[in-house]
């Protein structure tokens, strides 16, 4: 996994993006106006790291900040129609990875790793932190 990311991370950085780039204009594409408190939420980020991420993103034209109306401590963010474009051109950057990435396996043996990969997820949200389930 670990090398599966770093290899977008470099493609992505060839195309002017990065990583963390991708994963926030595409939340903010699928949640306009999230809170920076969700975005950070949603990315497993503290507040202060995303932040940074932020300050690039907007300096760059990609998104924007606003302040609720109903509630002036929280923060709102949206992507920009330059964030959209370049959304755009990560996304491509990472089907492409996918693509090869995929490539490396079988049909079924991606299918096998896909259906490994839900149901851990699944069961790690499910299973109470420390427990182990017996074979």
């Amino acid at each position: 996994m670990k090398l599966a990311r770093e290899r977008l991370d470099e493609r992505m950085a060839v195309h002017g993006g990065s990583l963390q780039q991708w994963l926030v204009l595409r939340i903010l594409s699928e949640e306009p106006q999230a809170s920076h408190r969700t975005l950070a939420e949603r990315m497993y980020l503290s507040a202060p790291t995303l932040t940074h991420h932020l300050d690039r993103l907007e300096a760059a034209g990609l998104l924007t900040r606003t302040r609720d109306t109903g509630d002036r401590r929280v923060v709102r963010l949206g992507i920009t129609a330059a964030g959209a474009q370049r959304l755009a051109e990560l996304e491509a950057v990472a089907d492409a990875t996918d693509a090869e990435v995929r490539g490396l396996l079988s049909p079924r043996e991606a299918e096998t790793l896909h259906r490994l990969l839900i149901t851990l997820h699944d069961r790690l949200l499910e299973a109470p932190e420390g427990a182990t389930r017996a074979s």
